[in-house]
């Protein structure tokens, strides 16, 4: 009974805590997991592969685009990061009870990869972070048996060849290994424990000749954490934590042997204080670093580029005070053939809801390079696809794959099989970059696909035009007078001048437009504009398409507000009903 006890009840904790991670890492970091597949193309490409693994910590980095490229699956970032926490702390804690065996403080295992965990929730943080942790943790349970079986001769070259090899392979964890095997000789009395300095030293030298050599650029990639976060971000305190709690977890399980006399069930009560303690600090500062907005703002990236529109629509999480999250909502709508009719059932808030004003983010880039290419302004999609691709240090598939229909729409042919040959040389999308392969150097075939052929229509014949100078609605004309069956750009033009509230320019083009192949039809919200500036007038609104019912709800909508006022009643509490109309909006919105 108690060999099985000692076999089966120490895994018992990591399993369940890994699956609660799961749980958890789904939960919190979803959207990420996708965002991360965005941000990166891995291809199986020897050369590429080994432009990779030749960097210092190329390994780490191997590693985690191969894995990462597979978080495009729903649930498997999160299944996959819980693994390697699991088994991460599995490590630790093998090495930790040679130190002392405290099985009451195994929680404690967990605490490194926790932090890293907190670090991932910033897509700033590189996943190498993660990987390197995991082989720190392998390298110092191999280091762990060397005391007891090589002399200090032996465990010295050992710990020499480990941490070099961390180092060339992991990167700059390769010093926290260093100081790991350090404090763990010292901690164990081994023999000559004070040989263990010379992994440490040569660490140092190894790491400056790399700096001065200008293999890195700087000594905080080599004996820091810079190495695993971008190259812009200041690298704050908290982000050495988790290597600072790794050896206060070994210093805390050489103490707990002062605590071997105390009875059973205290040593219970320490163990589930810890976990809760270590739980509680974790969800909050887990709260803390989330940014909701930007994760909602994740999850609809990778809704638009799986085209699941209507998980947009009816998403919950939309803050409909964010500009990009109104452009991401109006984008579906558009794509479902719906924006025409619906864009006020939903609130709305200017001409910012349809494109908002670019700040020159990388998120902004990747939804307008969406949104543009979507109404036929092909140019402006393929500069923001384009600077995208290259603002990303590994590339982006999806942008990637915007360059390819983009070149193939002006016939660029050399330069879309360029991209088709890259994209086929990937695990998620080699079956889409040769499905492309039949529109190269076929002008036929580009332009009797439904999508591309539409938008190969919409490209103006003035070369002179520059559509980042024009503007929006200028482009959109463009694209209607040279494509009048664009749809998507109708719908954005409505979607313009309905949200600009612009009633001569609604009057203009519903003049010149109506009734021709461009609008044949009045929608119903742009039928409540045109009775807004010809009220007086109910012929010319019967000439230009306003249907008796819409003339009949105005005359019950314009007597409502005048007895609201008469009465001075809320306004907008009187007229809430009317919230999915022009009206209301041209009334009550700023």
């Amino acid at each position: 009974m108690s060999t099985l006890y000692k076999k089966i009840l120490p895994p018992l904790p990591f399993i369940l805590l890994t699956g609660v991670l799961w749980f958890h890492l789904q939960t919190m970091q979803e959207p990420l997991f996708f965002y991360r597949e965005q941000q990166q193309i891995f291809l199986f490409d020897s050369t590429y592969i080994f432009s990779i693994l030749k960097q210092i910590g190329g390994l780490a980095t191997f590693i985690s685009q191969f894995l990462i490229q597979f978080f495009r699956i729903p649930l498997i970032g999160s299944l996959v990061t819980a693994l390697i926490g699991g088994i991460s702390g599995w490590l630790f804690w093998l090495t930790l009870r040679k130190i002392h065996p405290a099985l009451y403080l195994m929680p404690l295992a967990f605490l490194p990869i926790l932090f890293q965990y907190l670090y991932l929730m910033k897509d700033s943080y590189h996943y190498e972070g993660l990987i390197a942790m995991l082989f720190w943790s392998l390298a110092l349970n191999v280091y762990s048996y060397s005391p007891r079986r090589f002399n200090w001769t032996y465990r010295t070259l050992i710990g020499c060849l480990l941490a070099t090899g961390l180092f060339y392979t992991m990167g700059s964890v390769a010093i926290l290994f260093a100081l790991s095997i350090l404090l763990f000789d010292v901690l164990q009395k081994c023999e000559r424990w004070y040989a263990s300095f010379i992994p440490l030293l040569l660490l140092l030298i190894v790491g400056s000749l790399c700096v001065l050599g200008g293999s890195k650029p700087d000594y905080d990639y080599v004996f820091w954490m810079k190495d695993y976060v971008e190259y812009f971000i200041e690298l704050e305190p908290f982000y050495g934590f988790s290597w600072q709690v790794a050896l206060l977890v070994m210093l805390l399980f050489f103490l707990s042997r002062y605590l071997d006399h105390i009875k059973t069930y205290l040593k219970a009560l320490v163990a589930v204080a810890l976990l809760a303690l270590s739980g509680m600090y974790y969800t909050q500062t887990a709260l803390q670093q989330r940014n909701k907005d930007f994760y909602t703002l994740m999850q609809m990236f990778h809704y638009i580029d799986t085209e699941q529109w209507d998980a947009i629509i009816s998403s919950a999480d939309l803050n409909y005070n964010n500009y990009l999250h109104l452009n991401c909502l109006n984008l579906a709508l558009s794509h479902k053939g719906v924006m025409q009719t619906d864009l006020f059932k939903y609130p709305q808030s200017g001409i910012q809801s349809l494109v908002s004003k670019y700040q020159a983010h990388i998120e902004e880039s990747f939804l307008f390079s969406q949104i543009y290419y979507h109404v036929g302004i092909t140019s402006l999609a393929y500069n923001f696809a384009f600077g995208t691709s290259v603002g990303i240090t590994y590339g982006s598939p999806v942008m990637t794959k915007l360059l390819i229909k983009s070149h193939l729409i002006y016939g660029q042919y050399p330069a879309a099989e360029k991209f088709i040959s890259l994209l086929e040389k990937t695990w998620a999308y080699h079956e889409w970059a040769s499905s492309q392969r039949k529109f190269l150097y076929n002008d036929q075939a580009v332009e009797s696909d439904p999508e591309l052929g539409t938008k190969r229509k919409s490209l103006s014949s003035d070369k002179d035009l520059f559509a980042n100078i024009i503007g929006l609605f200028d482009n959109l004309m463009i694209i209607l007078e040279e494509n009048p069956q664009n749809k998507a750009a109708l719908d954005y033009t409505i979607g313009t001048l309905l949200l600009s509230k612009d009633l001569p320019a609604i009057k203009t083009f519903v003049e010149r437009f109506s009734g021709t192949e461009v609008l044949p039809i009045l929608p119903e919200p742009l039928q409540q504009a045109v009775i807004s500036y010809a009220e007086h007038d109910p012929e010319y609104c019967r000439k230009y398409g306003v249907t008796d019912k819409v003339l009949s709800e105005f005359s019950i909508f314009k007597q409502r507000v005048l007895g609201l006022r008469h009465a001075r009643q809320n306004l907008a509490t009187g007229i809430a009903d009317y919230q999915p109309t022009f009206w209301y909006y041209l009334i009550l919105s700023k």
